[in-house]
């Protein structure tokens, strides 16, 4: 926000020169980033927050500084000269959507003579980076930067009807704007309309076919309040910022709509004759109900650290402009309609710390309270992040966000949640899997040299249902880069197999491998799951090549809330004293029986000491038939009690043996 320092003294007496009023006004908040000097005048650059509309104006901003140097400020003097023929008899307005526009003056003023604005005028815009058009829109432009209200001239002799109706716009409605360009609207734009066609783009620009010429004599001044998310919606869907939609979208103060009218008619009939109709045609569906707060004067030790005089208190609140009442220990503060920015007491605590000083506040630390509490699981996670850094994988973390045809492609079983104000097309949806985030972090890696990842992410994925915390796995690459030591290796299946068995093992997971329901994003063959806890293997080329990804790239899915709340099964067992007892078996089994059934038939057996079963040995040909295979295992028998006779271990042997013959038709290699 640009201000006239010489404007400013009009508003209210200053004592100090420009720089230490800047300072004065960066203690309260608006922080001054400019000071320009020049032309018997002094130009601040102020920075002004989104919830500070109330400063875009020299009014504004001059009411800072009377609570700053407790002066008085004094409004602008006017004289508004009336005919005695009413306004709304010559036109008339309603609102179609009240929601939208709450409120709507408007004044007529005929026979004014269109020219150019006076040098002081002129001069005055030009410092603060206006342009100077007319009198006529000049005036409207001087009064915006005066109170803070945009308004718009119309020529009245253009409305069709003699009527305005502030409307939204049809589907596909168009409009010329000020700046010659046809702009295509859609139904949630406001729209500023007489009797048969759009004349307006409420509260951005105005329209090319109504605009003041060298032609106009007769004029309809616009004074309006509109919803400020509504005209930042349409600012951005047809690509135009203005001065009135940057104060719109930030909220102007709906009792000053009137006033700025009055203002600006008075204003024009200065510059530019005219008579001014009597009354203004005001449209006033829903009046504003005043805000009034609470505020306990203990409040103000307990929240600012320190206390404030009660006469300190009061004289900040008046001088502002709000209404305050005493009463007991406590006060009411009515907030004015312009401090659209006051809704609680921290609020008002916030205003007396700005304009008492934040350095009559002592540094001091809020009191302790005790030791923080850590989240749900956090020590579980910490181990687990612990397991994948010793195992060699790197945390990565990507956005929630994400395209919806690509998490389509990948879970199709789960519609994904849509964002209502996305950022951009590609990440208009919450992620529902974590894969299309890994392959894109190993694809940016390879593209940049890094090819060889160990990668995991810790995070969260989105469903209709909620959200759920999850872990992916990635790799790529080599497992060992080439030496003068050994030759490289890639990574592998297995390699990643083991991975995840350890994590599962260190938890207490299930870590028996099975096939069934396994995506098709993975390879066929190439892929397996531990049970509901874990799905791994190589991504299908398919895939990965729609990410220009040549290689093989492997991926594993844990599911963390299953894994972390799996009961643990860990028991203390003291070491045996009493040996065991190894038997190998080298045994011919069918092609395509896999060990895990052979494990499964000997667990079947019943034996209570037996302690372990182990694969050491497997021979595809050999001296045996071709649709035969070679398994040769280990079985180990142990008691707790005492030492196992020969007879007992041959009678557990042939018990093992049997079964595996019943069962599966393995036979022993001789």
């Amino acid at each position: 926000m640009r201000a006239s320092y010489q404007w400013l003294k009009e508003f209210v007496d200053i004592n100090e020169d420009p720089r230490q009023v800047g300072t004065r006004l960066t203690q309260v908040g608006l922080a001054l980033e400019g000071l320009e000097t020049g032309a018997g005048d002094s130009i601040f650059d102020l920075d002004v927050a989104t919830n500070r509309p109330d400063c875009l104006s020299h009014l504004g901003i001059a009411r800072e500084v009377s609570a700053i140097y407790g002066s008085e400020l004094r409004k602008p003097k006017f004289e508004l000269r009336e005919k005695t023929k009413e306004s709304k008899s010559v036109f008339s307005i309603s609102i179609a959507d009240p929601d939208l526009c709450g409120r709507y003056c408007g004044r007529y003023i005929a026979g004014v003579k269109i020219g150019p604005s006076p040098d002081w005028l002129k001069a005055r815009l030009e410092a603060l980076g206006q342009r100077s058009i007319n009198n006529v829109a000049d005036a409207t432009n001087y009064v915006m930067l005066e109170l803070g209200q945009p308004l718009h001239a119309f020529d009245a002799d253009t409305l069709e009807g003699h009527q305005i109706i502030v409307r939204r716009a049809e589907l596909d409605e168009t409009l010329t704007t000020l700046d010659g360009v046809e702009r295509r609207l859609d139904p949630s734009t406001l729209l500023i309309a007489d009797a048969n066609r759009g004349v307006a783009i409420a509260g951005v620009m105005g329209g090319a076919e109504t605009e003041i010429s060298s032609g106009t004599t007769n004029v309809l001044l616009e004074s309006a309040n509109f919803d400020p998310l509504s005209i930042r919606k349409t600012s951005r869907a047809v690509g135009l910022t203005t001065e009135a939609s940057y104060r719109f979208e930030r909220g102007c103060d709906v009792e000053m709509a009137r006033y700025a009218c009055d203002r600006a008619a008075a204003l024009i009939q200065q510059l530019a004759g005219g008579e001014i109709y009597h009354g203004v045609i005001d449209v006033y569906p829903r009046e504003r109900k005043p805000i009034a707060l609470g505020l306990r004067g203990g409040r103000i030790e307990g929240f600012l650290g320190a206390p404030v005089e009660d006469a300190i208190v009061e004289r900040i609140f008046k001088s502002l402009g709000f209404k305050i009442e005493r009463a007991s220990d406590c006060w009411t503060i009515e907030a004015p309609s312009h401090r659209v920015d006051i809704g609680c007491e921290e609020d008002l605590l916030e205003e007396i710390a700005r304009h008492h000083g934040y350095d009559k506040f002592p540094l001091t630390l809020p009191s302790w309270k005790g030791f923080g509490a850590a989240l749900p699981r956090e020590a579980e996670e910490r181990r687990l992040r612990n397991i994948l850094s010793s195992l060699g994988y790197t945390e990565i973390c990507t956005y929630s966000f994400s395209d919806e045809q690509m998490e389509r492609r990948f879970r199709p079983d789960i519609a994904p949640v849509k964002l209502q104000n996305p950022m951009s097309e590609d990440e208009s949806v919450l992620r529902t899997s974590l894969v299309p985030g890994m392959i894109e972090t190993i694809r940016w890696n390879q593209n940049r040299g890094n090819r060889d990842l160990r990668l995991y992410e810790l995070s969260k994925v989105y469903g209709p249902h909620g959200e759920r915390r999850a872990l992916i796995l990635g790799a790529a690459g080599a497992l060992h880069a080439p030496s003068v030591h050994e030759t490289e290796r890639k990574f592998g299946f297995y390699d990643l197999k083991g991975d995840v068995e350890e994590i599962l093992t260190a938890f207490d997971g299930r870590t028996e491998t099975d096939t069934y329901g396994l995506p098709n994003y993975y390879h066929r063959g190439r892929v397996a799951r531990f049970g509901d806890l874990a799905l791994f293997g190589e991504l299908h080329p398919e895939f990965t090549e729609a990410f220009k990804i040549r290689h093989r790239v492997y991926a594993a899915e844990i599911d963390v809330d299953r894994l972390l709340g799996v009961e643990s099964r860990k028991q203390v067992q003291p070491i045996c004293r009493f040996p065991a007892v190894r038997r190998d078996f080298s045994l011919l089994l069918e092609k395509g029986t896999q060990y895990g059934a052979v494990h499964r038939m000997i667990l079947e057996a019943g034996i209570p000491e037996l302690v372990r079963v182990e694969p050491f040995d497997r021979m595809e040909a050999g001296p045996f038939p071709e649709k035969k295979y070679s398994l040769s295992i280990s079985v180990i028998y142990q008691s707790t009690e005492r030492t196992l006779t020969d007879a007992e271990v041959e009678s557990f042997d042939q018990k093992v043996l049997q079964l595996l013959e019943q069962r599966l038709g393995a036979q022993l290699r001789r």
